[in-house]
């Protein structure tokens, strides 16, 4: 935490597309400079560097970025396998961490990454930045006051090529994406659902390869029911083996009878347009990348650059993001039987 009013320092490693929103954001926070870029590819920590942070210095090393240079706050922007080494890493020495999803890709990781923040002068906040959309924090209104949730269903239907897993090097295999579409596309969508219908207590799911036999290892589809311990259910449906990116479909139905709608950026009231979500509407409609990530990037590093600065309470907590993962590892787990979502333990 910044506490002698200089600028906040800022690390990111990971120079991908992604980073791309990171930076953006970054260069429109005051008293805050990025004084490192990291990636394996130096050319592109390089290319970065000369679009959003000329003085930074450039690393092809992650360990020897962290031995040299002095930052205050890590962006993990890498492939799923690396969040939580790196993440524990940056925390053993009392830095900041603002992760990209998935937080983690075991339970495992999971626990390791709760008792490093425990032990930790460092925050850790995880980027489901859908949570801030103007349609959620409406959806989040109205379910409440109808009651709460008493039934869900989500629906998440893209396509991915085959080259958007071969060319990645790291795409398409479990020891370092940890999944396919339910940890790497639909994951933000399943955060929604649990935000909305509370705490999950079992899942039961069925995971299948549809259009990439024999290219990748991974789920390409995947199916299931969630139980709360509101009492609520919910049924969750996501491929990647679709012949275009759908809009995301969101429906909940409420204890009172109320269905609150959420597709794509539009939200309904019993199928009625909610007039105020479409007066905002236009939040997420200019992407920095693909139109899937909105913009809310730049919302919730704000936000979490504010609680750095304040002291107030993470926009995400690495807690609140724990549940999507392991919804999402249960359901490939569990082969048509309900497996149970036990609490994290930091052991």
């Amino acid at each position: 935490m910044n506490t002698d009013n200089r600028k906040l320092r800022v690390a990111l490693v990971g120079c991908g597309s992604i980073s791309e929103s990171h930076l953006r954001a970054l260069i429109e926070e005051e008293d805050l400079s990025i004084t490192a870029l990291c990636d394996i590819r130096r050319e592109r920590a390089e290319d970065k560097a000369k679009k959003y942070a000329p003085s930074a210095r450039i690393y092809g090393d992650f360990d020897r970025m962290m031995e040299e240079s002095d930052f205050d706050v890590l962006h993990i922007t890498t492939p799923h396998y690396l969040h939580a080494p790196m993440a524990i890493a940056a925390l053993a020495k009392d830095r900041n961490v603002f992760l990209e999803k998935p937080a983690a890709i075991s339970e495992e990781q999971l626990s390791a990454m709760l008792k490093a923040e425990a032990e930790s002068e460092g925050r850790i906040a995880v980027c489901f930045q859908n949570r801030f959309n103007t349609a959620t924090i409406l959806a989040e209104n109205l379910v409440a006051e109808h009651g709460g949730a008493k039934a869900a269903r989500g629906m998440v239907t893209w396509y991915r090529s085959e080259p958007y897993y071969t060319e990645s090097g790291w795409r398409g295999s479990y020891a370092t994406e940890g999944g396919g579409v339910m940890i790497n596309q639909a994951i933000h969508t399943l955060d929604l659902m649990l935000q909305l219908c509370g705490t999950p207590e079992s899942v039961t799911g069925t995971i299948a390869n549809h259009h990439l036999k024999g290219v990748i290892e991974v789920e390409d589809t995947c199916e299931c029911q969630i139980r709360f311990a509101s009492g609520a259910q919910g049924l969750f449906f996501a491929s990647t083996a679709f012949a275009t990116d759908a809009p995301v479909f969101l429906e909940i139905f409420t204890q009172d009878g109320t269905t609150v709608t959420i597709n794509g950026g539009n939200l309904y009231c019993n199928g009625v347009p909610v007039a105020e979500n479409a007066a905002h509407r236009d939040e997420n409609l200019h992407t920095l990348g693909k139109p899937c990530w909105g913009n809310g990037h730049g919302k919730l590093i704000h936000m979490y650059y504010e609680a750095l600065r304040t002291g107030s309470p993470m926009p995400v907590t690495l807690a609140s993001a724990a549940p999507a993962v392991q919804v999402l590892l249960a359901a490939y787990a569990s082969k048509d039987h309900p497996v149970v979502i036990s609490p994290l333990s930091e052991n």
